[in-house]
């Protein structure tokens, strides 16, 4: 197989997984296998595996399965354990498959975000074409702390909108484009969908995550660029944003209304059908069940079955269905693998930044930020889709900035 067609069959796995990402597991599984088979066919097993062990920030990047994997020999739950160890799986296996992968041609590249960013751009087409077929009974839904129907978890979908927007701003900063220079009108157009539909979506961590991302930008244009005025005028957009889009976003004004119940209603005392509610008990839950071994935490296998006997004692008017596990990434490696756990954890996430002087290609440092600000609502890297964003994108960017 030539370097070309290699480089298209890797693309093209990318792509799988990215639709995997909206419509399918199974398919986002199968863009995984296909990195990681087509890249040791093309090198070698032996090649492949003396590539990787050269490259720190992907051995560093095992942690995040030593760490689960290591849980096991103090956790009771071993059929638990197994299952955290299979969603930890792809720290070992992608991280092989980008190991002898070289730069991708820039067309090539540009052809895998556009693969991305189209890929989301029409499953936002579908969920809002659901939710505005059903508009009334969804936006009344609202203010029972439901959210409109949309792929798998509506945090990482949302996050990935999120992501998929710096995308966009990423090719057109850079004048990236596949066939004319006409594409930046393209470009513009998609980032702009991309931001009303965050707002009509109204989940509050990917809304967060991508003011958070634009002041980084902002920030940057002011530091690095020198430009004032224009950071001047941004950061007023900026900061009139959020006003005007709660003052015409019909979602945004209920889901907003359902915090203020919800926030008043668990000051009272009262739990059940709480959707931050609840997340402020399993966080709780966590903290409490990190204490029982703060060093090397319960182990991964045993967190669900620590987490029913805290609801079962502290809150035993509650529903199996309820008893959720903490909605905090941080937390949640607290509460398994102990502050031994969480230190190894912050220092795998951030390293990837700073070796290779990573941290000065900003769409690298946008995706920890999205990442990062996530991880104190949600245990954004528990699940098969979170991990597989994460580590897709990570290694797609790290492999193609490290050659500049």
């Amino acid at each position: 197989m030539s370097e070309d067609n290699f480089q298209w069959l890797i693309v093209i796995a990318c792509l799988l997984i990215f639709i995997g990402f909206v419509c399918s597991r199974a398919l986002a599984s199968i863009g995984m296998i296909t990195l990681l088979a087509s890249s040791i066919l093309y090198d070698g097993t032996e090649v492949t595996f003396k590539k990787y062990f050269k490259r720190k920030e992907l051995i560093i990047l095992s942690v995040f399965f030593w760490m689960v994997f290591l849980s096991g020999l103090y956790s009771a739950d071993k059929a638990s354990w197994l299952n955290w160890v299979r969603i930890k799986l792809p720290y070992i296996a992608l991280p092989l498959a980008f190991a002898s992968l070289p730069k991708l041609h820039e067309r090539k590249f540009i052809a895998l975000l556009y693969g991305f960013i189209f890929t989301f751009f029409i499953s936002v087409l579908i969920v809002l074409g659901n939710y505005f077929l059903n508009y009334s009974t969804i936006t009344e839904s609202f203010l029972r702390g439901n959210t409109i129907p949309m792929p798998f978890s509506h945090i990482r979908y949302t996050l990935m909108i999120v992501f998929a927007f710096f995308c966009c701003w990423f090719l057109l900063e850079e004048k990236k484009n596949l066939f004319s220079e006409n594409e930046k009108w393209l470009q513009l157009f998609l980032l702009i969908c991309f931001v009303l539909a965050l707002h009509i979506l109204s989940v509050r961590s990917s809304l967060l995550a991508l003011y958070l991302g634009i002041l980084f930008l902002l920030i940057r244009l002011i530091v690095v660029q020198k430009k004032y005025v224009a950071s001047l005028i941004s950061l007023m957009i900026l900061i009139l944003a959020p006003y005007f889009a709660y003052k015409f976003i019909p979602s945004l004004q209920n889901k907003i209304a359902y915090m203020s119940y919800d926030f008043n209603t668990f000051r009272k005392g009262e739990v059940k059908n709480l959707s931050d509610g609840m997340r402020i008990i399993s966080m709780k839950a966590g903290i409490e069940i990190a204490k029982q071994n703060l060093w090397i935490g319960v182990g991964a296998g045993d967190l669900k079955t620590e987490m029913d006997k805290f609801y079962i004692g502290q809150y035993p008017q509650l529903a199996e269905a309820d008893h959720k596990l903490p909605h905090n990434q941080l937390i949640w490696v607290l509460a398994t693998t102990g502050i031994i756990g969480l230190v190894l954890f912050l220092f795998a996430f951030s390293f990837p930044l700073f070796v290779s002087g990573n941290y000065k290609n900003w769409l690298l440092v946008v995706l920890h930020l999205i990442l990062f600000s996530s991880f104190f609502t949600e245990a954004t890297l528990e699940e098969q889709i979170g991990t597989g964003f994460y580590l897709t994108f990570l290694l797609v960017l790290m492999n193609q900035f490290q050659h500049e």
